[in-house]
């Protein structure tokens, strides 16, 4: 074989293996998913059943994936009440599905791990104003200072002067200052702004920026913050600019109002979806806001999403990073909701992982071992 042939065909069978974690990728090379309704994740796993040996070694050879390992993981995560779903996406491809007491089109309350769609939602909203895109060329950045006449109507008069120090940024990351106490159902936004008597949130928890609450008040602060600078509920955005973009087909988002104000869409939790359509949202995460090589969420939105604070060093803005996951690498993120409604993404390792359900009772360090299993299943 001539020499320049013997350079060909090498440069030939380097091209064809598959790309692993950590190497640089194209975006011709990624897989993204078609909708659910056109075919949805590539797989390899077989229609019905579990894989056979032949089925296995395809597994380990193109995704690096010990599926008997995996389906331990599976099978630790079924031991509790309820319906549940599993699924396991590494270099693009389903290597581990799995339901009980539900199918793959279950729509599960992904609970607190909604608040990662409202982070994302801010993320394309600030590129908006970047541009001079937002309604009324207003301009709306991390620093802009939000519980004004401009942006926050409704928490004036202020019911704690310090409000006046509020951000943006402090609001993505909960270090707004304003508390954690539950809100009434009736009334949550006036009360989220400290206007319902003897409210807890009238006052603040601290100067904003140096104390972190997990606060649903918060995050209503947020809702209604977005629909004045877009000019729509979150919802109505997401479904144009991000659903219909990366193939989400089903989700709802519950409502909630006043008198006076929405109905508007929680935020901070509610959001509906099956665990395949949040895997497309951790997988548009995993590749940093980039679907089918064209931007949807700026990726350097990613990196201060997923950066932690000095009060709260393990939460970025709305994610939370490397949580109480020893087992795992360092730069795990994760949207995580009540009942271990959890979404995983793992660059490093190119792996994205949804656990969804809706039991009441699992054992201690549930979420830690159900992490372990499926981190242990992946060869690096």
């Amino acid at each position: 074989m001539r020499s320049e042939n013997r350079v060909l065909w090498l440069f030939f069978l380097i091209s064809a293996l598959p790309s692993r974690a950590g190497e640089k990728q194209t975006s011709e090379s990624i897989a993204y998913p078609p909708p659910e309704s056109k075919g949805g994740w590539q797989s390899l796993l077989p229609a019905n059943g579990f894989p056979d040996a032949a089925e296995k070694a395809k597994i380990r050879s193109r995704a690096g994936v010990d599926w008997d390992k995996l389906a331990s993981a599976w099978q630790y995560n079924a031991g509790p009440d309820g319906a549940t779903a599993l699924i396991v996406i590494r270099r693009g491809l389903v290597v581990g599905e799995w339901y009980k007491d539900c199918n793959r089109d279950k729509m599960f309350n992904i609970y607190s791990s909604s608040k990662g769609y409202t982070s994302a939602a801010f993320g394309m909203l600030l590129a908006d104003s970047e541009a001079g895109k937002l309604p009324g060329g207003k301009k709306l950045t991390l620093d802009t200072k939000v519980c004004t006449e401009e942006w926050l109507p409704e928490a004036l008069p202020l019911s704690d002067p310090r409000k006046a120090n509020i951000t943006l940024r402090h609001l993505l990351t909960m270090t707004s200052g304003v508390g954690g106490e539950r809100l009434p159902g009736e009334t949550p936004f006036a009360a989220a702004m400290g206007k319902v008597a003897d409210s807890p949130l009238a006052k603040l928890k601290g100067e904003p920026g140096t104390v972190f609450n997990y606060s649903d008040g918060n995050i209503l602060h947020l809702v209604l913050l977005f629909r004045r600078a877009a000019g729509r509920d979150l919802l109505a955005y997401l479904q144009e600019r991000l659903f219909k973009v990366i193939g989400i087909e089903k989700v709802s988002w519950v409502q909630i109002g006043e008198k006076g104000v929405g109905p508007l869409s929680q935020g901070f939790s509610g959001l509906h979806t099956t665990a395949r359509d949040h895997a497309r949202f951790c997988y548009l995460a995993l590749h940093k806001g980039v679907w089918e090589g064209k931007p949807v969420v700026p990726a350097n939105y990613y990196d201060f999403a997923w950066t932690g604070t000095k009060p709260k060093p393990d939460y970025g803005a709305l994610w939370w990073v490397w949580p109480h996951h020893p087992d795992a690498p360092k730069d795990l993120v994760q949207t995580a909701g009540a009942l271990n409604n959890h979404g995983y993404v793992v660059p490093s390792l190119d792996l994205v992982f949804v656990r969804l359900g809706n039991g009441n009772k699992y054992p201690n360090q549930f979420e830690q071992e159900l992490v372990k299993k499926v981190i242990a299943a992946i060869e690096k």
